[in-house]
């Protein structure tokens, strides 16, 4: 089986007046938090859509047709998590967009990959017996004097 290949954006999905929402953008804001003056907010898609002058459901459709709605996040093998603190711990001074351009070329560039829930599932159930036991208590460790 060959390897998957990386997504490729779809033509660009326009907003009232015609204009294209940019995907490096839309990813800055949608998926690491990056606001219009560079800082760091978390946002919803209503805050987001509001920002690039549409609607969320507009804006949910551009998100599918770039490869970055929720299904190409959950199937794809790009660690947002991680870039997500990459971008809120950034220093005073550091541009976030910058920080955020190799981020979008590995996000561009993560193949989409098939899940194995019943494995995923699994594992979570060791890592928890590992964790509190069997009998589903934990404790923490005795604190050292």
């Amino acid at each position: 089986m060959p390897p998957p290949e990386p997504r490729r954006p779809a033509p660009p999905p326009t907003v009232p007046g015609g204009s294209a929402i940019d995907p490096f953008e839309l990813f800055c804001a949608y998926h690491l938090g990056i606001t219009a003056t560079g800082g760091y907010h978390i946002q919803n898609i209503h805050e987001v859509a509001r920002r690039f002058g549409t609607n969320a459901a507009a804006l949910r459709q551009t998100l599918a047709a770039y490869g970055m709605d929720a299904e190409d996040l959950v199937h794809g093998g790009f660690d947002l998590a991680s870039a997500q603190i990459d971008i809120m711990v950034a220093p005073e001074g550091i541009s976030r967009r910058e920080l955020a351009r190799p981020l979008y070329e590995e996000f561009k560039q993560a193949p989409r990959k098939a899940r194995n829930w019943a494995k995923e599932m699994e594992d979570a159930d060791r890592e928890i017996e590992r964790t509190i036991g069997s009998e589903g208590r934990w404790s923490p460790s005795p604190r050292r004097p």
